[in-house]
């Protein structure tokens, strides 16, 4: 676990402590650094694109197509991370 704050203060918002290795709330990877989304969602899937490959991602509501999309943006995510870690020396 490692504690950060994210200032929101420029925006009138407050600052917030958070977990950086705490699970995005979509692609379920390390959130890393907090994003305009907030705390709980990481930057990439704030700005709609995979962290590994920066294609193009998103997610319907749940109720709109069962979780369809969402299990897709996460399977993708999943086998970037496991491509991008098999070339890591």
């Amino acid at each position: 676990m490692a504690i950060r704050i994210a200032d929101y203060t420029w925006c009138g918002g407050p600052k917030v402590e958070y977990d950086d290795e705490a699970p995005c709330l979509i692609c379920q990877q390390p959130v890393g650094t907090a994003s305009m989304g907030g705390t709980a969602i990481c930057q990439a899937c704030d700005c709609g694109w995979c962290r590994y490959c920066k294609a193009f991602l998103f997610a319907l509501k749940e109720e709109i197509d069962g979780g369809s999309s969402m299990r897709q943006l996460r399977a993708h995510v999943a086998r970037c991370k496991e491509i991008t870690d098999d070339r890591s020396p």
